[in-house]
C-alpha cells in the first residue's frame, strides 16, 4: 500500500474514534456516533478483505470482531 493511503486510513480511524467518543462526552450532535461507527465498520471490512487477499487469516478475526462491535454501536445509538 502507498504510504499516503496508509496515512489517510490512519487519519480516518482517528476521526472515527473521536466521532465515537466526543458526541457522548460533550453532549453535542449525538447523531454523529452511528455515522462514525459505520465509517469504522467500512474500514474494518476493507481491512478484512485486504488481509484475505494477502493470505493473512489471523488478523481477519480481529477485523471481524471490531466490525461487529462497530455495527452494534451503530445499531444501539440509532
Amino acid at each position: 500500500m502507498p504510504m499516503a493511503f496508509v496515512r489517510f486510513i490512519a487519519i480516518c480511524e482517528i476521526f472515527g474514534a473521536v466521532g465515537l467518543v466526543a458526541p457522548r462526552a460533550f453532549g453535542i450532535h449525538p447523531e454523529l456516533t452511528p455515522l462514525a461507527s459505520m465509517g469504522l465498520a467500512v474500514i474494518m471490512a476493507g481491512a478484512a478483505v485486504l488481509h484475505y487477499r494477502i493470505h493473512e487469516l489471523k488478523p481477519i478475526i480481529v477485523n471481524a470482531v471490531l466490525l461487529c462491535l462497530c455495527l452494534l454501536v451503530a445499531y444501539g445509538r440509532r
